[in-house]
């Protein structure tokens, strides 16, 4: 069994790795390469120049089965980014009416020891409903743009 601090440092360190690979070269205070913030893990703009905020979660497979299985751990750690987001609303600028530009919640799940990209997913609100795919996909999709 891993030590609570090797767990903690692997943690953040996907979370680096999930920062750096959605928004490249992004650096935060004192030359942070992730967000400092207790309840952010990742965060950057998207095509559409639209703030989106992330929480990611590097699971083993034992955990992922103990917490219902891959779609109720993504559900619960979108819930955490949106419930966040709120808690957090006096940081976000201001629209044209003065309304508060809330980012767009999203979850990542890269569980522990996966080699493939299509393992590592993302879970995003997209047409109204819950939608999941690969990070690299989400990447391509709200973070790059579609390409023509």
């Amino acid at each position: 069994m891993a030590k609570r601090t090797t767990v903690g440092a692997r943690a953040k360190g996907i979370e680096r790795t999930v920062q750096q690979l959605l928004w490249p070269g992004t650096v935060f205070a004192g030359h942070a390469k992730r967000p400092a913030l207790e309840d952010q893990d990742v965060c950057g703009l998207g095509c559409d120049d639209w703030p989106w905020w992330g929480e990611v979660k590097n699971y083993g497979q034992a955990t992922i089965r103990d917490g219902g299985g891959t779609w109720a751990v993504l559900e619960k750690a979108l819930e955490q980014a949106g419930k966040a987001i709120l808690r957090n609303v006096q940081v976000w600028p201001t629209d044209g009416a003065g309304l508060p530009v809330r980012p767009k919640p999203f979850a990542v799940l890269w569980p522990s020891g996966s080699r493939r990209e299509d393992q590592r997913l993302a879970m995003c609100e997209y047409a109204g409903a819950r939608v999941v795919m690969p990070l690299h996909q989400f990447k391509r999709l709200f973070v790059d743009g579609p390409s023509e």
